[in-house]
């Protein structure tokens, strides 16, 4: 039996105070970037009400180390386009990550550093987990890894689009056939971390790598599956697709696959977007299904533009006769358990 099967059973003994049968069910969002990329703004000051209001109460808030280094390149899509000098990422992610921390301090919301807090969120108050997306920062070295944990990252994504230490990426011709021997290092060191490993921009082959090393499940917090496997030459966003086969080893191993908001990938609007997370659903199972919308990290042809709109896919999904076990399990649960899984790994 594989393993995805047997997950629906075990996620009231992973997260038990999620079976209530009143009140909204929760939301997570696994990839998020509102208004940490120079959008939005105006939301932070304000994004425990938004959350509040919306019954988002688990949200991977997510900062770009290799943003200023990013562009729109000319054959379409987005690539590097600035060089980055040696501690230039680290300093971009310590400058990101410092604004963000100085938002939640006034905010209302509050930072998953525990698994008790994960409980919390499950009841509806705000958590966001810190997330970075790239592991770039860490310039080929471990020696800052700990102090990102101490500042609160609780997931990290292994590589984004600039050429890294870590491994190949999606869109670029690859270098390493997979994970770097640092890459592969790094995987098994955040499992000793207690950090959750997020394989989305990796290829094919990286998926491989850190499967054969993780102890703990991982997650592709965000793009949508294909039949086919994408390839670096691949026009726009079909690069950044995740092949069927790959989908489906990330969920016979626990793990999880999160749906963005790129409505030109599925067919569009809110409806287009509980469609394509049904079709998910019966690809790969209900238990390995969940958001991860990109908001604000999209630019253009986004259906998810305010925390509220993934209310309306949750009302959209129930519309469509999904049952709620199905609903609660990929609109909070599926995210939350992973996450819970890879923090109970850390070792002291």
């Amino acid at each position: 039996m594989k393993r995805r099967y047997f997950l629906c059973g075990a996620i009231a003994s992973v997260l038990p105070s999620l079976n209530f049968s009143q009140g909204l069910i929760p939301i997570a969002d696994a990839h998020n970037h509102l208004g940490l990329l120079r959008r939005n703004t105006e939301s932070i000051p304000v994004l425990g009400q938004l959350m509040k209001d919306s019954g988002i109460s688990l949200l991977s808030w997510t900062v770009v180390p290799d943003g200023p280094f990013l562009g729109f390149l000319s054959g379409g899509g987005i690539g590097q386009v600035r060089t980055a000098n040696k501690g230039d990422l680290r300093a971009s992610f310590d400058r990101q990550l410092g604004a963000a921390l100085r938002a939640l301090s006034v905010n209302g919301v509050k930072v998953v550093k525990k698994v008790e807090d994960l409980q919390q969120a499950a009841t509806g108050e705000p958590y966001v987990c810190l997330t970075s997306e790239g592991a770039d920062f860490l310039e080929g070295s471990l020696d800052s890894l700990g102090k990102a944990y101490d500042d609160g990252i609780r997931h990290l994504q292994l590589v984004h689009y600039i050429k890294n230490a870590v491994g190949d990426i999606q869109t670029e011709r690859p270098e390493h056939g997979g994970l770097t021997s640092f890459g592969k290092e790094l995987v098994g060191v955040l499992n000793q971390q207690g950090i959750l490993v997020d394989l989305a921009h990796s290829t094919s082959e990286s998926i491989g790598h850190a499967l054969a090393i993780s102890k703990v499940p991982m997650i592709w917090s965000h793009s949508y599956i294909t039949g086919t496997p994408s390839s670096w030459t691949s026009s726009g966003y079909g690069s950044r697709a995740l092949g069927l086969k790959d989908a489906k080893r990330i969920a016979d191993s626990g793990g999880a696959v999160g749906l963005w908001a790129l409505g030109p990938s599925f067919g569009g609007g809110i409806d287009g977007y509980a469609a394509e997370i049904i079709r998910m659903v019966n690809l790969i199972g209900a238990d390995h299904v969940m958001f991860g919308s990109d908001q604000d990290g999209l630019p253009q042809g986004a259906v998810i533009n305010q925390l509220s709109d993934l209310r309306k896919v949750v009302e959209a999904l129930s519309k469509k006769g999904v049952e709620e076990k199905v609903i609660r399990a990929v609109a909070f649960e599926n995210y939350a358990r992973c996450l819970k899984t890879a923090m109970q790994g850390r070792r002291a």
